[in-house]
């Protein structure tokens, strides 16, 4: 990608960019907006529609489809990141990703009940992942962003 931006500080925060993560908060979009539309399963057919169309998104596809003014500096500072910093918040998103669809399998059964059990830490899990973008020092050692909030074998029960 090379470095045609300048990963300044100053310039990074003005992007919304963490100066000590390098990771940009816009992600978050790709998870709050499926987040909100669960509360309201089962209510509309379109807002299934919608969170049936959600699909996982790697942090430089987000930013590569985004409208988000700075994403080249986004992904161009991405790639700049810790590598061990990376690979824990990806190790997350994908724990989210799952998450996510458990709660589509849940809705194309119909199942409104489960998804919304599922999806009742999305918020929780989505504010950990921002931890690490922010680089929330102390509260970083108390939440652990890879715990979805249900196991595996919860989730693989509610369909068994």
């Amino acid at each position: 990608m090379g470095t045609d931006h300048n990963l300044d500080a100053d310039v990074l925060r003005a992007a919304n960019i963490s100066p000590d993560t390098l990771l940009a908060t816009d992600f978050l979009n790709h998870y709050n907006e499926v987040a909100m539309l669960v509360d309201f399963l089962g209510s509309d057919d379109e807002i299934s529609e919608e969170v049936l169309s959600w699909k996982p998104e790697s942090y430089v596809d987000h930013f590569t489809h985004s409208g988000f003014r700075d994403k080249e500096l986004a992904i161009e500072a991405f790639c700049q990141a810790d590598a061990d910093l990376v690979s824990r918040f990806e190790k997350a998103c994908n724990a989210l990703d799952q998450k996510i669809i458990a709660i589509q399998q849940a809705v194309i059964k119909s199942d409104f009940d489960a998804a919304g059990e599922i999806g009742r830490t999305l918020f929780d899990d989505i504010g950990a992942i921002n931890g690490l973008i922010v680089g929330d020092g102390p509260s970083q050692t108390h939440i652990d962003p890879t715990d979805s909030g249900i196991s595996q074998s919860d989730i693989d029960n509610l369909f068994g």
